[in-house]
């Protein structure tokens, strides 16, 4: 499912206290299946916690709601990358549809037996307008009673204002007067009895109705999970059948980046940054497809100087940027991985880190680079055809060696 709003937050285990940092973000009961948190936990050292044998635990309070407590399951919160400390959880239909605001707090638990609390963040949740313009069907039945509750309310407040009126009337107290006194009062009477009849009636039709509503729900509810318990066994096996086929070839996990692994750019002190010698130039072992969806990810060092953005420049088979200019790409400190899909086929990139608008360019060191199909950044891989390349190489040089000469 496509997450359009992520609310990154950056854990660091201390012992002077919590070090969780977050923007404060607000959620709304509409964002159903696009929302989610995105977690980097690490280590005291500024180093990425390795979750390949941890648990996350999440506890949120609804602090608007009586402090009531909302716990995920641990498998709803999801490992993107054990090695680099991240992890994703989606908000659920049922939290959205609580309002106000939520402290959650964020544990830890490790295989070897420790625990660590790893500190507290919040955020809000706001009711779409959406969400008041369309009613359930049981809030309409009810407000239908209400409505006529108010009608027979202001009935018999109007009785009871003309035997008031005619009570004034006839203060001479003449037989006639008492009379007509007593008309209107059993008048009044037969219009409060209608009304409690009319009353009775609607409640009786609404009753039945929300009955009538509360069965078909059953039904279709029934229905639903003897649809769901049949799915489940074709899901089931259609996933043992994908693990199945990614372990033979698991080509979302290949790098199309050639001499990847690390590469230094100098500093310069002068120059147009659009000349690209600011930049560190990556090629292709393979052309990116247009509308095909990829991941860029990577580490870099920075050995002179700061710098505040990363950006990335994607070019096309002739030399010409696809998109118009440069793509800005978020970073966790060193740490950067962005997803594109693009409109042109792809056939070189570009990336650089510096200050905004500096015309000079630090010195940086890039490792670790890698672009790969889909949405999620798996660990370094070398592009298959230098594996290969390796490979032949290893083979030559065992035939010389064998022929008695020397590498």
């Amino acid at each position: 499912m496509p997450i359009r709003k992520k609310g990154d937050v950056e854990i660091q285990a201390s012992a002077s206290g919590t070090k969780v940092r977050q923007t404060g973000y607000t959620f709304y009961s509409y964002d159903k299946n696009s929302a989610a948190l995105y977690f980097q936990f690490r280590e005291q050292d500024g180093q990425p916690t390795d979750l390949s044998k941890a648990t996350v635990h999440l506890v949120m309070i609804l602090n608007d709601d009586g402090g009531k407590e909302f716990i995920p399951k641990s498998d709803e919160i999801e490992v993107l990358s054990a090695i680099r400390g991240t992890a994703k959880y989606v908000l659920p239909d049922n939290l959205l549809g609580y309002e106000g605001k939520v402290t959650s707090y964020v544990y830890l638990d490790f295989s070897d037996g420790s625990h660590t609390d790893e500190g507290h963040f919040a955020f809000e949740i706001k009711r779409s307008l959406i969400t008041d313009v369309i009613p359930e069907a049981g809030d309409k039945y009810v407000k239908d009673f209400e409505d006529i509750k108010a009608e027979v309310q202001e009935a018999a407040d109007g009785a009871k204002e003309t035997i008031s009126q005619k009570v004034t009337e006839v203060s001479d107290t003449s037989d006639s007067a008492i009379s007509k006194v007593n008309q209107v009062a059993d008048g009044a009477t037969e219009s409060i009895t209608t009304a409690a009849d009319s009353i009775d009636k609607a409640k009786s039709n609404a009753e039945a109705t929300i009955s009538e509503y509360v069965s078909s729900v059953g039904s279709a509810k029934e229905a639903a999970e003897k649809r769901i318990n049949d799915a489940s066994g074709e899901v089931e096996t259609a996933k043992v059948e994908a693990i199945k086929n990614m372990s033979e070839l698991d080509i979302s996990d290949k790098n199309y980046l050639l001499e990847s692994k690390k590469k230094v750019l100098e500093s310069r002190t002068s120059g147009n940054p659009e000349d690209n010698s600011n930049y560190a130039t990556y090629f292709l072992s393979e052309p990116i497809q247009a509308g095909v969806e990829f991941t860029v990810s990577g580490q870099l060092e920075i050995t002179d100087g700061d710098f505040d953005t990363i950006s990335i420049k994607f070019r096309d088979e002739n030399g010409e940027n696809i998109g118009g200019g440069s793509f800005y790409v978020e970073h966790s400190g060193n740490e950067f991985s962005e997803t594109f899909t693009l409109s042109k086929t792809l056939y070189k990139i570009y990336i650089y880190a510096g200050k905004t608008g500096e015309t000079r360019g630090n010195g940086v060191i890039y490792e670790n680079v890698k672009l790969q199909p889909g949405s999620i950044a798996t660990a370094w891989t070398p592009n298959p055809s230098e594996i290969m390349t390796q490979k032949q190489y290893d083979k030559i040089a065992k035939a010389i060696t064998s022929l008695g000469g020397s590498i």
